[in-house]
């Protein structure tokens, strides 16, 4: 159908269109490790955490364990041909440290692609967490609700250490569930979320690239590859909006609450309840995720605890340049 001059957009189809009612007894997106795989990634990393070695420190790449690649290759495969998430179940996280889960998790990550960075270091492992307000850096750094969101990487792993003390679920959505709902519903504003928005660049940014915001569109919905993909970061949009660098219509205003809404909606999202050593993994082109609101514990180290790994695919397709991407293969990072 067109929207709009030389504007044409078709309902993507495909396995990555899903509701979250399509997963209410369905449960063949998870997958376990195993048991020796587990005991070899153990064997590996409690002697380097007992001799010191941080994530920093770790050389993980030199790290080969045999069956490993075989076994993730499903998950993988189900990132970018399939569903677009899958569960990995089999890590024990009750009894070890988690500078020594970190160490695990890099393992797993070099396994499957490319380690990313995050929090300011190179190819490591983040927290999401609640911590105080002085120590914040990150969004995630601070506690309740996320509404639906990407990473701005080709794929990212969740790692659950710790539950809040009541609520927290993770939710994900299909984003080509959400990009077909809204051409059906109101085509006229699909046009808006192709042709995208300005961002407001991160501060570590700025001296590299000029202006505080972008000087081009980055697309929601876009073609890469052949295939269509989803690029939507909330914040950055809005904030070059209230820091009054940019100015929307009422057209794309309307465009983005749709947007909001849609991706929030009972019956297109998935709920995940992660339990300790649950890892969930998204592909980040298809899949949007959020957070539910949660009461957390006083104690620092009681609280809710997620471990981020970040991950770059090699053989998946480049993001264009008006979607900047953290990709550990180019050397890239989000605007």
């Amino acid at each position: 159908m067109e929207t709009g001059k030389d504007f044409k957009v078709e309902a993507v189809s495909g396995p990555q269109v899903w509701r979250g009612t399509d997963f209410s007894n369905n449960t063949d997106w998870v997958y376990s490790l195993p048991v020796e795989i587990v005991n070899a990634i153990n064997s590996i990393v409690f002697p380097l955490v007992e001799g010191g070695v941080t994530q920093h420190t770790f050389q993980f790449e030199k790290i080969e364990v045999p069956g490993l690649r075989a076994a993730l290759r499903p998950i993988i495969d189900a990132l970018a041909f399939g569903r677009g998430f899958s569960m990995l179940r089999g890590l024990s996280v009750e009894k070890y440290p988690t500078e020594e889960l970190k160490l695990a998790l890099l393992i797993i990550g070099h396994h499957m692609g490319l380690v990313g960075p995050q929090d300011g270091h190179p190819k490591s492992i983040g927290e999401v967490r609640d911590i105080n307000p002085d120590s914040r850096t990150h969004y995630y750094h601070g506690g309740g609700p996320l509404p639906m969101h990407m990473d701005p990487v080709d794929a990212v792993g969740l790692l659950c250490i710790r539950k809040a003390k009541k609520g927290g679920e993770s939710q994900i959505v299909s984003s080509m569930a959400v990009h077909n709902e809204i051409l059906k519903q109101r085509p006229d504003l699909i046009q808006f979320l192709y042709r995208g928005f300005q961002h407001r660049r991160r501060n570590e940014r700025l001296s590299k690239d000029g202006g505080k915001v972008t000087n081009y569109n980055c697309p929601i919905f876009a073609d890469v590859g052949g295939q269509i993909v989803s690029n939507y970061i909330p914040r950055p949009i809005r904030l070059a909006v209230e820091q009054g660098f940019v100015s929307l219509s009422s057209a794309e205003e309307d465009a983005l609450t749709l947007l909001d809404e849609t991706a929030a909606r009972d019956d297109l999202c998935l709920k995940m309840d992660l339990m300790p050593g649950d890892i969930q993994f998204l592909n980040n082109r298809l899949i949007m995720h959020g957070r539910a609101d949660y009461l957390d514990f006083d104690a620092l180290e009681d609280r809710r605890l997620m471990l981020r790994l970040w991950l770059t695919i090699p053989e998946w397709d480049k993001y264009p340049k008006n979607m900047p991407h953290s990709d550990a293969e180019l050397k890239t990072a989000p605007a």
